[in-house]
């Protein structure tokens, strides 16, 4: 395109109107509701690629009911399945494990802490890998045998 497009504004039939040289005289309305223009078509696709693009994340609970204590923090077991989204029965039996060996003195309870920031911070959507693999390792350093989560898999049907 060569020149510059010049653009008027005039006034008929009560609407503002351009009028675009260079382009055929197209007449486009302003201000006149139901048109499309391109940069309305733009804003839209942009606000539903933002909406449909946007992750959803909610906190996991497991199907029975939570500490009955009234002051209404988690305990370990709550918040080792609810951060590392253990949902799986095996999983959460892996955890369950893990707290009785904590409740038990034979691993500290800041080191599991520690394994669980750890591992959120490798992964925050998939963490329960890796704190599975890093909690075993430890754990074996210190001598202490923790077994895999597949071995707390079990064949029973599950309760509702």
């Amino acid at each position: 395109m060569t020149g510059r497009c010049e653009r008027r504004l005039w006034q008929a039939d009560r609407h503002e109107t351009i009028e675009n040289r260079g382009a055929e005289n197209d007449r486009v309305a302003v201000g006149r509701a139901g048109r499309w223009t391109p940069q309305g078509i733009w804003m839209l696709a942009g606000i539903l690629c933002l909406v449909i693009t946007t992750p959803a994340t909610a906190q996991i609970t497991a199907p029975r009911t939570l500490s009955t204590v009234p002051d209404r923090t988690a305990n370990l077991e709550e918040q080792l399945i609810n951060r590392l989204r253990a949902v799986a029965p095996d999983q959460q039996a892996f955890v369950r494990h893990i707290v009785q060996l904590t409740e038990q003195d034979r691993l500290d309870l800041k080191l599991v802490v520690a394994v669980e920031r750890y591992a959120l911070k490798r992964n925050s959507v998939l963490p329960f890998p890796y704190f599975e693999r890093a909690i075993r390792y430890l754990a074996e350093k210190r001598g202490l045998t923790i077994p895999a989560v597949r071995q707390f898999a079990t064949t029973a049907a599950p309760t509702p």
